[in-house]
């Protein structure tokens, strides 16, 4: 029997938010296989420091939002804001525009374009979308944005799978450490780049990770990262941060990208 696997469409509906804190649900849902062709599924995560509360638009329809009873904007994806937060939303195959925007209903700049780029995901396949770069107070924009095409690792619900992806903008390549026992997990990655998935046999062994500088094996800094992981799911883990800014350091995140290897 086949599984079939059901995706929130965000363009064909959105959540509706009440004045009083009620989530009133209107989102389509349609019934898909696995990895249908007919959609891509996209993530969106904003690492860009210090940008402002945004929107996310594909082909000048919006693709991430909240709002309220009466149609007002109230919600939006700040600096380290993940959307959505469980899976991927759906969207066309082929070549768009991506543009991101300030909400309609901010005090500063309202419905301002910050970001404006062409993607052509691929029908069937699965991408993060990670803005970065420091947002540029002058030009009033998001200066970059990567992609990265996340392919499930393979089956197996005994282990946990990690990768690591590295948005510490101006920083050194990365080893991530598992800190009980000094193993590398990741060795050199560079800054906009993501790292093969890695498997965590024992996972209950040491959910504590370190990450040092790959040329000087010295810690990059003293925040570590320990999370909880659930055997069966594939996790991202991310750096962020721009090297030497104190008002925007090297800090980290992790988001399960994969709810169970075994859809």
């Amino acid at each position: 029997m086949k599984k079939l696997l059901y995706i929130f469409t965000i363009g064909f509906g959105l959540l509706t938010s009440c004045e009083k804190g009620q989530l009133v649900e209107n989102t389509t849902y349609e019934k898909l296989e696995p990895s249908s062709t007919k959609y891509s599924y996209l993530k969106f995560l904003n690492a860009s420091p210090g940008s402002p509360t945004i929107n996310y638009y594909i082909n000048g329809v919006k693709f991430s939002a909240a709002y309220t009873t009466s149609g007002r904007e109230i919600g939006g994806f700040a600096y380290n804001g993940l959307f959505p937060d469980l899976g991927y939303a759906t969207s066309v195959v082929g070549s768009q525009t991506l543009t991101a925007k300030t909400l309609s209903t901010a005090t500063t700049d309202p419905g301002l374009e910050v970001l404006n780029a062409t993607i052509t995901p691929e029908g069937g396949k699965f991408y993060s979308i990670f803005t970065n770069g420091l947002y540029n107070t002058t030009t009033k924009t998001i200066p970059n944005y990567t992609i990265f095409e996340d392919i499930k690792p393979a089956t197996d619900t005994s282990k946990v799978f990690i990768r690591l992806i590295n948005m510490y903008t101006g920083g050194p390549t990365i080893d991530m450490v598992q800190d009980a026992t000094g193993e590398k997990l990741v060795t050199a990655l560079a800054v906009g780049t993501a790292s093969p998935w890695v498997s965590i046999p024992n996972p209950g062994q040491s959910n504590k990770y370190a990450f040092r500088n790959s040329n000087t094996n010295l810690a990059i800094s003293t925040v570590t990262l320990t999370a909880t992981l659930i055997k069966g799911r594939a996790y991202t883990i991310y750096t962020r941060g721009i090297f030497g800014n104190t008002a925007f350091p090297f800090a980290l995140g992790f988001y399960t990208t994969f709810y169970g290897t075994v859809n």
